[in-house]
């Protein structure tokens, strides 16, 4: 297992990623979406891995939800940083983690590009099942 470690940028979201994928073999993404583009975000995650999220004050932490819904886009109030993309499923936790976020974002690879803008709910929900980490939220 690789272990990533990252946070927002002032510290309130912490981020613990454990993956079977080294760094330099990650499938990184760049969702085409605008709220992704206009955060720059590069997308990782690992089914077979975890994520830890922890908000240190909750309050701070805020859950941004737009098109059909089914996404929490983590974003701190504090200092505004996207870390994570976060859904539920069947009492069941998903997630991607920002690369961006990582302490050791600079040994990933370029992103590729990603358009799911055909996506229905359903189809959107079993990606996130298929291909997104098991995730834990604290502080919640």
């Amino acid at each position: 297992m690789y272990n990533f470690h990252g946070s927002c940028h002032c510290g309130n979201l912490k981020v613990d990623y454990k993956t079977t994928i080294a760094a330099k073999d990650a499938a990184v993404r760049a969702c085409q979406c605008s709220f992704c583009r206009k955060h720059d975000a590069r997308a990782i995650s690992d089914p077979a891995g975890t994520i830890e999220i922890t908000a240190r004050d909750p309050a701070l932490l805020e859950r941004y939800r737009f098109g059909i819904g089914v996404i929490d886009f983590l974003i701190c109030r504090k200092c505004g940083v996207y870390v994570s993309a976060y859904t539920r499923h069947d009492d069941k936790a998903f997630a991607n983690v920002m690369v961006n976020v990582l302490d050791e974002r600079a040994t990933f690879p370029q992103p590729n590009p990603v358009n799911l803008d055909g996506e229905n709910k359903a189809d959107k929900r079993q990606r996130h099942k298929n291909n997104w980490t098991p995730a834990i939220l604290r502080g919640d």
